[in-house]
């Protein structure tokens, strides 16, 4: 059921973060092409470059923390007694969740409606400033969701990483 769950969740994320990958590639290459055998580079192909990179950064870190593989320094955490551990989980995922909710969701939200009040535009591209930031409200309502997952599952003292493989499509 976890992983049905997660997998719910991640799915539209994966194929987004995907798609956007290869528009970032195709769009990268597009500038070095115009850049090199034109003689100058296409002025949009770095502005959008970018917005597509903190998309698929943002969405790649949700997408990390679903499978549980972000970074994290786990050295001390290995050396204590299971029961401490799950403690240590517990408290890890609480406060990701409410550090993902609060900071990135509510954050985020505010930011994104500051910058469509605001009318800021991408210079190249003539959109929104606004819709770059809103991959941060959206990652941190995928990454609080995942982690109140992974605090429930952690509760219930299941093995956090049973049914996370499948979470790739």
């Amino acid at each position: 059921m976890k992983s049905d769950l997660i997998r719910k969740i991640t799915l539209p994320a994966s194929f987004a973060c995907g798609s956007l990958f290869v528009v970032l590639l195709l769009t990268v290459m597009w500038g070095v092409v115009t850049r090199y055998l034109l003689g100058d580079q296409a002025r949009w192909t770095e502005e959008l470059a970018r917005f597509l990179l903190v998309w698929v950064s943002f969405l790649g870190a949700a997408l990390a923390y679903a499978r549980q593989q972000h970074l994290g320094i786990d050295l001390l955490v290995e050396r204590f007694d299971p029961r401490t551990r799950r403690l240590a989980d517990g408290i890890v995922h609480a406060m990701v969740s409410l550090f993902a909710f609060g900071v990135m969701g509510y954050g985020g939200y505010e930011l994104v409606m500051e910058r469509f009040d605001s009318g800021q535009k991408l210079a190249s591209l003539g959109v929104d400033k606004a819709w770059q930031y809103l991959v941060v409200p959206l990652s941190g309502l995928i990454i609080g969701a995942l982690a109140l997952i992974h605090l429930v599952d952690t509760a219930r003292g299941t093995n956090a990483e049973a049914g996370v493989e499948e979470v790739a499509p």
